[in-house]
């Protein structure tokens, strides 16, 4: 399989047939194309890092007959649909535990501190990229949640100016939904897309917040299944029960 590209700001059909602003990116970059020369496809399959391979699922579902144990599938169609759901249910996560959420970590891509997120008592929100699509998507959860106090938002630097980008001001005002503080965290405004020093800095500043609360135990399976029956449909996210009986083993 070819893959030409990769989820983010451009759209597959601006991969294969381009557009102005595709056309205006290889202008930008002085390539003499007004767009890219690839092969025709024949077919579409799920993007390398986010797909699901169909055959691995005949092997898990073997495995659980074996031995008695329960299938589910967790079924979405763009990895960003996880993202309000699993927000959601660190805040709620955080009130059984007697703890009232009001940060927000914004993470992007590889940028992701899932311990120093839980030590600092902060729902998560995680981004694909540092595209317009993800900005939209953070702007639909914060339109649809409880306010925060607190969002401090990273943004991952790949070194250019390509397609869909939005620029650092638009990402700033996301920022300003905070009620008490929205800040940067790790990245260099003047230098950002170019700012590859946020892998080092992303990770130093949030190990610098103050207010720390103890590790919780994992989350358990009876809970999940609590908060699942409390949020419904909520999420653009499905939990299907798979009916997998149990071999017979022979004597």
């Amino acid at each position: 399989m070819f893959q030409h590209g990769a989820l983010g700001g451009a759209t597959p059909d601006e991969y294969h047939h381009g557009s102005p602003r595709m056309e205006a990116y290889l202008r930008r970059y002085g390539i003499p194309k007004r767009r890219w020369d690839s092969p025709d496809p024949d077919g579409e399959s799920p993007e390398a890092e986010w797909g699901f391979e169909p055959t691995l699922r005949d092997d898990i579902e073997r495995v659980a007959r074996q031995r008695g144990w329960r299938v589910r599938r967790v079924i979405f169609e763009q990895p960003e649909d996880m993202s309000p759901f699993v927000a959601e249910l660190y805040r709620w996560w955080y009130r059984e535990r007697a703890i009232d959420c009001r940060r927000l970590i914004v993470e992007s891509f590889i940028l992701l501190e899932p311990w120093w997120t839980l030590r600092s008592g902060a729902a998560p929100f995680w981004m694909v990229f540092n595209k317009q699509p993800s900005l939209d998507a953070l702007e639909r959860y914060l339109d649809a949640s409880r306010p925060f106090d607190e969002i401090a938002l990273t943004l991952f630097s790949h070194g250019v100016d390509s397609v869909g980008l939005p620029p650092i001001e638009r990402w700033a005002m996301a920022l300003h939904r905070a009620r008490r503080d929205g800040r940067f965290v790790g990245v260099d405004r003047a230098a950002f897309p170019r700012d590859f020093a946020v892998f080092l800095r992303f990770h130093r500043d949030l190990a610098a917040v103050a207010e720390r609360f103890p590790m919780p135990a994992a989350l358990s399976l009876r809970e999940l299944e609590i908060f699942l029956r409390t949020t419904g449909g909520q999420f653009p996210v499905q939990w299907v029960d798979l009916n997998v009986a149990r071999e017979r083993r022979s004597a």
